[in-house]
């Protein structure tokens, strides 16, 4: 598709006019001189520039440059990748920031400027001074948005002076600052007074004046006069004056994109901010430019820089030599502010917190061996004399490593952070290829035993494989907090950070925001970004070709030329950062130095944050710990707390038995609800497939459903030689000790690992090197050159040699490393135990913090399937979150009270704190609640326990609840009292004890309506179809897997999931999980064919019912193939109608023809499920009962 010709802002762009003064890129002699751009944002200043920092210094070294800067606004979040994107491209980065300054008394803005940090040869305080004060200075920045709620990033020009001592720092002041704004405004006295007070704070040569000329109309900003007035300020006020660009895009095609990011910054249309000044809003107006004049603000060649400084200099009144002067005093500044990437910013350069810091007062290196030898003595106790050998042997081996590599303080530091998390009482579990290491698992970091579970260390880390290596922690969500602000107390604030993340563009939010840019209604473009599921905004035109469910959008962008326009423009912002948040689980520790390393902003939970992202942590040697909050970690912690509080027992999931039978016999069932990692509708098809036996099958399992795995078709190949289908092949003798767990699959990164070193004898640790490199194309040639060289030699033919090749080039990505596997398989296994052996407290744990992928109702469903009562609100019992109670002789689960939509914090502390009540006037006097709390409360029956007591029934507490409302009295917001006293009647009736006194779908409405998570405890929703059901002979969920496959059935029920795993030949199959409320999910497969003919309703229709084919899933697993689908809530109408209509038109006919007539409706939309056995009414009603 050609690039498009018109902007969508006003004024000349080189997309438009190539011949513009500026826009030429010349190839001749002239354009082979340098020129060094020192005023350049990146993409990471967030909706400003539009372009990488890989691409903007790839371009400037084609364009021959041997210098770039980035000055990133209010940030250095894109410094790191720039400075590596510049080492690649061979020339020389510069750092700098866009900072806004403000006076110190009044916190008057003085505008915008450029900060640019010295190298370690300009600076008199040597290599790294520069750009340590560079990052003090953006910490300082924000600092005040902490100081000053609601202000920008802004630092006080006396931070500025005093941080540019020493000659580390040197302040552009341009056309957005304020010596700017007064040039523009042609107010020659104030320009001249508002330098020379810039002149008397800040050090000497610290300061240069900018010049920047975008070729605009005369009178315009960006015009020639304004930089050829500020070049003769410069003169006046002799200081040297720079040449730049003000960069914001790599390229002029990507001046609309720039556009759009303006849109974005101001949430105004285009069209509005095009607007003349006075037309706009004034907070719009402390911008110089909230919209750019024209596209000039690229990053222009040598050549077309020069030709601008001539127009400037031949504009105005200068001295002799002002061209040249102009220029050297350019070449200068960047020399001056040329960083070296080791010396000065500390590229490479590991820094580990200090050993005092961590308890250490011997060589780190000592007390690493001690602790280790003592945990590996403790760890391998009862693996006899053997077992512990061998352990001992694969510390020392491992050891070796970490003391060549100097990494000893580093494994210190995080056992003490787990040790830490331990400490205060929290579930930890090390994850990732860490726990492949023996030294992890003797200092308690990890949990899984490496050595029986076949992990290498050299996954992990070896000697060719320099860098600090990645330890994940998994610990309770719901005290990650506590663990993140406990890691600062203990190490301090000047060793640690919080690691941010940068959010890009996907989809929704790139097409959201063309939409603002060209005017659209809110409404239209919500309606738009709701359908762009699962695909990236550079794949919008693509997916309108190809996705069923959308052809009526792509009918609609043919028609309309502004919705042509609009996948255009969302195209443009795919991927570009959008804003920078808290990492999910990243920690950085380091030594007192970090934040002349990395500046720092406040997130949101107020601790301070690294502005530089997990891809920069390695290049810049810090530590990451991944303290990744997992809420099955939480359920799984809750669920022993509560059986400990209800019984006394202690459980210690760390020790329960790994080869417990029940456990696996309800893992082959595929009941796997609610247990981490196998409970989706993909995972309990293969689980039921797979039929694991011991836990080396959980690994397997976890590890085959994974991206690469799946299109790869690793599963199919696997389970086939499992269950004897097909023989294993091993592809030789001797590789049959590597390959046999996996029935002769490759499926581990260490099996490929394996293989290498017996193909060539490498080692381990350079095997891993060439298998990271097996992902890269142009390595392939070159390894298979490396294999078949020296399998040859070490006695494998070349038909072999042939084999084992076709496998490893084909391995790629597809793999998944067998540590990740195992680290997951171990609470994958913990939880299936609680499930299997403490239901309710582990559903109680699940309830309460949410850890799957399952709504809280379906798990409620699941509680009375495994015969758990939920019991209801009850303000005698109720917690603040799911509790285990006794019910006969066994347990039952009770729903907290912040389940109650509406209720305050402040009352439902009340409540607990005054528990238990004597009666309800008591209840009412203690807590003081809201009337409306009171009555939600009565609704869903949290008073019932009252109601003996008070001999009231609940619709008439509930009315004179309501009846109130003239005679109470407001004490305060949160409280109510009554003039008059709570009825107490004397009522010789049926007490009200049962649920039965109340209809039960009225029931179950109060339950949806007033439960904040839409539980109906008395009821599923889908019980007032059961009716329905049963007449159009819907097979039941609770009865699928007791069908042979291949039985056509009708399904319904709430759409409770929608994956779309990747499959092998790229083609979509969409997976959902239906649920009628009669036992597990329904697992419904829609293929491509079926997705044709459903169109887009599999996404967006809640209430389904769908017409398919059972297809058996091994011994115990049952899915449907989808065929077609309606929307329950249209049939269920229509058919009522269509009845209604039927029984009128026969009201005068024979009683056969009006029994015929109603049979007839009665046999649509569509025909009973045949053999299901499942279409008597009688047990839809028995599920109803």
């Amino acid at each position: 598709m050609p690039p498009r010709a018109a902007r969508t802002s006003t004024g000349t762009t080189c997309a438009t006019t190539p011949t513009a003064p500026g826009c030429s890129r010349s190839t001749g002699g002239d354009a082979a001189m340098s020129f060094p751009h020192l005023h350049v944002a990146s993409a990471y200043s967030t909706h400003y520039g539009v372009t990488l920092p890989e691409a903007l210094a790839g371009q400037a070294a084609a364009d021959g440059a041997t210098f770039l800067a980035v000055t990133d606004r209010n940030g250095l979040y894109g410094a790191v990748k720039h400075v590596r994107a510049c080492v690649a491209a061979g020339i020389r980065p510069g750092l700098g920031a866009d900072l806004e300054v403000h006076d110190d008394d009044t916190l008057a803005p003085l505008g915008r400027v450029v900060v640019l940090a010295h190298g370690g040869s300009a600076g008199e305080g040597g290599a790294g001074r520069g750009y340590a004060a560079l990052c003090r200075a953006v910490s300082s920045a924000h600092e005040t948005t902490v100081r000053v709620p609601g202000h920008p990033p802004s630092i006080p020009r006396s931070r500025l002076a005093e941080l540019a001592g020493l000659n580390s720092l040197t302040v552009l002041l341009g056309p957005a600052s304020d010596v700017g704004h007064a040039i523009e405004r042609r107010d020659n006295p104030l320009a001249r007074a508002t330098l020379a007070e810039w002149q008397r704070i800040m050090p000497p040569q610290s300061l240069a004046l900018e010049v920047v000329c975008h070729l605009t109309e005369p009178g315009m900003p960006g015009s020639v006069a304004p930089a050829t007035r500020i070049l003769a300020l410069a003169e006046y006020a002799r200081l040297p004056a720079v040449l730049s660009n003000a960069v914001r895009y790599g390229t002029a095609e990507e001046a609309v994109t720039a556009d759009l990011a303006d849109a974005a910054r101001h949430l105004m249309p285009l069209a509005q901010l095009a607007q003349p000044a006075q037309a706009q809003p004034p907070n719009i107006q402390t911008e110089a430019r909230p919209l750019q004049v024209n596209g000039q603000a690229w990053l222009k060649p040598a050549a077309a820089m020069r030709q601008v400084a001539r127009m400037v200099v031949d504009a105005g009144q200068h001295s002799d030599g002002a061209l040249a002067r102009l220029l050297r005093d350019t070449h200068d500044l960047a020399e001056r502010c040329a960083l070296d990437p080791v010396g000065d910013i500390g590229l490479g350069r590991p820094r580990m917190p200090e050993a005092s810091v961590i308890g250490v007062t011997r060589d780190p290196l000592a007390e690493l061996w001690a602790r280790a030898r003592h945990g590996i003595d403790e760890r391998y106790a009862d693996a006899g004399r053997r077992g512990l050998t061998a352990a001992h042997d694969r510390l020392a081996h491992e050891m070796s490593t970490v003391e060549s590599l100097g990494f000893a303080s580093y494994f210190l530091t995080v056992a003490t952070v787990a040790d830490l998390v331990r400490d205060m009482g929290i579930r930890i579990q090390a994850r990732g290829s860490g726990v492949g290491s023996v030294l992890n698992y003797a200092l308690h970091t990890s949990s899984v035993e490496p050595i029986g579970n076949g992990l290498l260390w050299e996954r992990f880390l070896s000697p060719e494989r320099q860098t600090l290596p990645d330890i994940d922690l998994d610990v309770e969500s719901a005290r990650r907090h506590d663990i993140y602000r406990k890691v600062f107390e203990t190490f301090g604030a000047s060793r640690v950070s919080l690691m941010s993340m940068t959010n890009a563009y996907r989809g929704r939010g790139a097409v959201r925001d063309a939409g603002l840019a060209l005017g659209m209604p809110d409404a239209q473009v919500a309606t738009i970004a709701k359908q762009m599921w699962r695909f990236n905004a550079r794949d919008f035109r693509a997916a309108l070709a190809e996705k069923p469910e959308l052809e009526e959008l792509a009918a609609e962008v043919r028609e309309s030329s502004q919705l042509d326009l609009l996948v255009d423009l969302t195209a443009r912002l795919d991927r570009l950062p959008r804003h920078i948040s808290v990492h999910p689980c990243g920690v950085i520790l380091s030594d007192a130095s970090l934040l002349d390393r990395t500046p720092v902003q406040a997130s949101g939970m107020g601790l301070p944050m690294s502005q530089f992202d997990k891809h920069d942590m390695d290049p810049m040697g810090l530590i990451k710990l991944d303290i990744l909050g997992v809420r099955m970690q939480s359920a799984m912690a809750h669920a022993v707390e509560e059986h400990h509080r209800l019984t006394g027992e202690h459980i210690d999931l760390d020790r329960v038995p790994l080869d417990d039978p029940a456990t696996f016999e309800l893992i082959r069932s595929t009941r796997t609800l609610g247990i981490f990692q196998i409970e989706s509708p993909g995972q309990m098809e293969l689980v039921g497939k797979l039929q694991p036996e011991v836990f080396n099958d959980l690994t397997v399992e976890i590890s085959l459903f994974r991206p690469g795995p799946m299109k790869n078709n690793m599963p199919l190949r696997y389970l086939e030689a499992r269950h004897g289908e097909v023989a294993p092949d091993y592809i030789h003798p001797r590789f049959e000790p590597i390959l046999r767990e996996t029935n002769g699959v490759v499926i581990f990164h260490e099996q490929v690992m394996r293989l290498f070193d017996e193909l060539t004898g490498c080692g381990l640790g350079h095997a891993d090197v060439l298998r990271r490199h097996l992902g890269r194309p142009e390595q392939l040639s070159v390894i298979e050159a490396y294999v078949r060289e020296n399998a040859l030699g070490r006695g494998f033919d070349a038909g072999t040699i042939d084999r084992v090749w076709t496998v490893l080039a084909g391995f790629g990505s597809f793999g998944f490393a067998k540590a990740h596997g195992a680290a997951f398989a171990l609470p994958t296994y913990q939880s299936a135990w609680l499930k299997t052996h403490h239901p309710a407290a582990f559903l109680a744990g699940l309830l309460t913090h949410d850890p799957g992928m399952w709504p809280k109702d379906l798990l409620v469903a699941e509680a009375r399937v495994l015969g758990v009562p939920v019991l209801g609100l009850d303000v005698q019992h109720s917690a603040l979150d799911y509790r285990v109670e006794s019910v006969g002789e066994g347990q039952g689960i009770r729903m907290p009270l912040p389940e109650l939509s509406g209720s305050s914090d402040a009352e439902r502390a009340r409540i607990v704190r005054h528990q238990p009540f004597t009666s309800l006037q008591d209840f009412r006097d203690r807590v003081h609640p809201r009337r409306r709390t009171f009555e939600a409360l009565a609704r869903v029956g949290a008073l019932d326990s009252f109601i003996d007591h008070d001999r009231t029934r609940r619709h008439e507490l509930l009315a004179h609840i309501q009846s109130l409302r003239g005679t109470a009295i407001t004490i305060a917001d949160d409280q109510l009292a009554f003039e008059v006293p709570l009825p107490v009647l004397d009522y010789e009736g049926a007490r009200f004890d049962t649920v039965t006194s109340l209809q039960l779908r009225g029931r179950t409405q109060s339950d949806l309506e007033l439960l904040d998570t839409g539980l109906a405890v008395a009821g599923h929703r889908m019980r007032k179809y059961y009716p329905l059901f049963a007449e159009l002979g819907v097979t039941p969920a609770a009865q699928l897997a007791t069908l042979p496959g291949g039985t056509d059935v009708l399904l319904a029920g709430v759409r409770r999931a929608t994956n779309t795993p990747p499959m092998r030949d790229g083609r979509r199959v969409v997976f959902v999980s239906l649920d009628d409320g009669t036992g597990p999910v329904a697992n419904v497969v829609f293929f491509h064919d079926a997705q044709e003919r459903i169109g887009g309703g599999v996404f967006q229709t809640e209430l389904m019912l769908v017409r398919g084919r059972t297809r058996r899933s091994g011994a115990r697993g049952v899915s449907v193939t989808g065929e077609g689908m309606w929307d329950l809530v249209t049939v269920a109408r229509d058919r009522a109608r269509a009845l209604k209509a039927a029984r009128a038109a026969a009201l005068d006919a024979e009683p056969s023809v009006a029994e015929a007539t109603a049979a007839a409706v009665a046999r649509q939309p569509m025909r009973r499920a045949a053999g299901s056995g499942t279409t008597e009414f009688d047990l839809w009603s028995t599920q109803s009962a």
